[in-house]
């Protein structure tokens, strides 16, 4: 398998490690299961690491926009921090953008400030 799942259950977030490649069939199914160890304990804040996820055309191709995540599943009560392994590759991703009201509130952050993801949600 190329992901994990796992809930931390001090911090109450749902962790998602990814390798290697990826591509949107991927994602579904690591989001859906994410979302549902999530509801299964509560949850609303979501890490997705990518910093070992092969980007071939960028960050942009992770599957991490507002429509793919709500199609996915998840909500606008949802937080979920994505760490890639360098931000700088697209750096206008680090830059806030005006979301959906409908979509989850998404924020990047690069490899050394897993901490600070981590905080953040």
């Amino acid at each position: 398998m190329k992901y994990s799942v796992d809930y931390l259950q001090d911090k109450n977030i749902v962790i998602i490690k990814m390798k290697e490649r990826l591509n949107f069939q991927i994602a579904e199914q690591y989001s859906k299961e994410a979302i549902k160890v999530a509801h299964q304990n509560d949850c609303t804040k979501f890490l997705f690491d990518h910093t070992k996820t092969t980007l071939r055309d960028g960050i942009n191709k992770i599957h991490m926009d507002g429509e793919e995540l709500q199609q996915f599943g998840f909500k606008n009560t949802d937080r979920i921090a994505v760490v890639v392994a360098n931000l700088n590759y697209d750096s206008n991703l680090s830059v806030p953008e005006s979301q959906n009201s409908r979509w989850s509130t998404l924020k990047y952050f690069s490899a050394d400030n897993i901490q600070e993801a981590l905080n953040w949600l």
